[in-house]
């Protein structure tokens, strides 16, 4: 066991651990697809309709899919993989793979439709994926500003500047930590799971807006939820 242990889960680039996760997800993934075709056949009509809206959901990821390879391919394909991409240390990677694909399930596609729709439209410069999260990073429209929206798995990004070759020197030190903060709101979103969207997701949401006026005396950095995406992403990413 300690021999396995060593060579196999301790070890990133373990062929065993590359199973596991996916492995995983495809299970996952899988079971969706069945719950969705199962709900349509049911006799109930609230069934049918959720199992419609989860099969027009999965239809809208795939059209937006296909238009963003159509757009800019190499982009849309690391979104795309962004969704089977998980942390090196492999025992956070299994815990990503199994609460990713059904109990993150509305904002996993949430942020992903976001990330692929940015695509289309020409936002995105450049799609990184560190330690099981895919930052989706596009230039923001106020110089000197720094902007991120974590949605599952899928973290949006507006900075100001060039990021450069390294992408993982710049996300560890990244002004304002906003790549570390960002990271952090995913590890909610593991925790919060069908919650997080009404929990921390709107409300973080309208403490961003409540902060924007000049004379306002609420801080947006002072928000529970803010505050809890600081300490994760201080233990976790890294």
């Amino acid at each position: 066991m300690q021999w396995f242990m060593k060579h196999s889960l301790n070890n990133k680039d373990s062929v065993v651990y590359r199973v596991i996760v996916h492995a995983i997800a495809l299970v996952e993934n899988g079971l969706v697809w069945a719950l969705a075709v199962w709900l349509v056949l049911s006799d109930s009509e609230w069934g049918r309709a959720g199992g419609w809206l989860l099969l027009g959901c999965k239809g809208l990821m795939l059209l937006t899919t296909a238009v963003g390879l159509l757009v800019h391919p190499a982009k849309a394909l690391r979104i795309f993989a962004g969704r089977y991409r998980f942390a090196r240390r492999p025992l956070r990677g299994i815990g990503q793979a199994l609460t990713r694909f059904v109990w993150e399930l509305p904002q996993l596609w949430t942020g992903y439709l976001f990330a692929q729709w940015r695509n289309i439209v020409g936002r995105v410069e450049r799609v990184d994926t560190l330690e099981g999260v895919t930052f989706v990073t596009g230039r923001h429209w106020v110089p000197r500003a720094y902007a991120g929206v974590s949605l599952g798995c899928f973290a949006n990004m507006w900075v100001s500047g060039s990021i450069g070759d390294d992408f993982e020197q710049y996300a560890q030190h990244s002004p304002f930590n906003i790549f570390r903060h960002e990271y952090g709101h995913t590890v909610d979103s593991q925790l919060w799971g069908w919650l997080y969207l009404p929990v921390v997701g709107l409300p973080s949401l309208v403490s961003q807006a409540l902060g924007l006026s000049p004379k306002a005396r609420h801080r947006h950095d002072d928000f529970w939820a803010e505050r809890r995406a600081d300490r994760f992403g201080k233990r976790f990413f890294q």
